[in-house]
């Protein structure tokens, strides 16, 4: 099923911006101000990522989110993946984005944000859905 052209009333789309810098390191936010009820993964973080609307696309999804939570301007590239999510019902769209910019300034959902190495993310508390990403697909590339 190809999740990457618009949304779809009976399943919920999560739209997941990747963004790299140019020094190699990958924009994540902590979202324990928005997320309360997930004790067990206040603390995690995450790609920048939102809910796609109804008759919205996952390039405007991901332009808009990133814009309403971080204030960060992005151009998505290319797809990556798609797959279930953390939260039972939701299925993930995984995008490369290019950031137009590195201002980032958070909003009441981020509590914390951060431009992160590859090696130094190894060492973080991660969603689930996020660490599962990032063994298949960032931990084993070289770049």
């Amino acid at each position: 099923m190809d999740f990457s052209k618009i949304y779809m009333k009976d399943t919920k789309i999560v739209a997941v911006a990747l963004i790299k810098n140019t020094e190699g390191k990958y924009l994540l936010v902590n979202l324990a101000n928005y997320y309360k009820g997930f004790d067990k993964f206040h603390d995690a973080w995450c790609p920048p990522a939102g809910h796609m609307k109804e008759n919205e696309t996952v390039d405007k999804c991901l332009i808009r989110e990133v814009k309403e939570e971080l204030s960060l301007d992005i151009k998505p590239s290319k797809q990556i993946s798609e797959w279930e999510q953390d939260i039972p019902g939701e299925k993930a769209v995984w995008w490369e984005c290019i950031p137009l910019g590195e201002d980032v300034k958070e909003n009441n959902e981020i509590a914390k944000y951060g431009w992160f190495s590859k090696e130094e993310i190894k060492n973080m508390e991660l969603w689930p859905a996020t660490l599962k990403f990032f063994k298949k697909f960032i931990w084993v590339r070289g770049d």
